[in-house]
């Protein structure tokens, strides 16, 4: 599990911090799984001080591992490419993309609340949808699946929890079948879409 990996010494997140600035979305690529834990670590206690919300996303590519058997990596690549780019146009400059794993990743979302998470989820999910992966001159449609977690009304909440809660909500996206924004509150719970144009037909 991709959680194994939280602590990080004092002088290693001093070390991590000077690299921000070259790396993440902006940048072209998204923030390492050391980078991005400790932009959360720094967001989360940031937030608990000064009163604000701040929210995370876990995607996964439904099916990725298996599509990647069939076609290689250079198809963990692409989608590492689109997402990014896809993340950087939907998402604020003050929220940060970084990897979880190799197929997944994370997004923190400073002052921003469940509500905030799933309208983002919803349009990252909905956007990446409609995208055709081109590998090995092979069209691919693929399917996201989110998870979402606010620390809003979590008094006791710890950082380590946060991160439970956001992968147990992912979870629940892909064991539903995937194409799914799954938003954790009081235990898992799939949302479904405001706007019915969002979703595509079942076919």
């Amino acid at each position: 599990m991709w959680m194994a990996s939280f602590r990080k010494t004092e002088s290693e997140s001093r070390r991590l911090s000077g690299r921000f600035a070259n790396a993440g979305p902006l940048a072209g690529s998204p923030f390492s799984q050391a980078q991005i834990l400790q932009l959360m670590k720094t967001e989360f206690a940031r937030a608990r001080r000064y009163g604000f919300a701040v929210a995370c996303m876990l995607l996964q590519v439904d099916r990725l591992e298996g599509l990647v058997d069939l076609h290689g990596s250079a198809l963990r690549d692409a989608v590492r490419r689109e997402l990014t780019k896809l993340c950087a146009e939907q998402s604020r400059d003050s929220d940060h993309l970084g990897l979880a794993s190799d197929d997944r990743y994370l997004i923190v979302m400073p002052h921003s609340d469940a509500e905030a998470g799933r309208r983002l989820g919803e349009r990252l999910r909905s956007a990446f949808g409609d995208l055709e992966i081109s590998v090995g001159g092979s069209e691919l449609a693929l399917q996201l699946s989110i998870g979402v977690v606010s620390s809003e009304g979590q008094e006791s909440l710890f950082f380590e929890t946060l991160l439970t809660q956001v992968e147990a909500a992912l979870e629940e996206a892909m064991d539903a079948g995937g194409d799914q924004v799954c938003v954790f509150q009081d235990g898992p719970r799939l949302v479904e879409d405001e706007d019915p144009a969002l979703r595509k037909d079942d076919a």
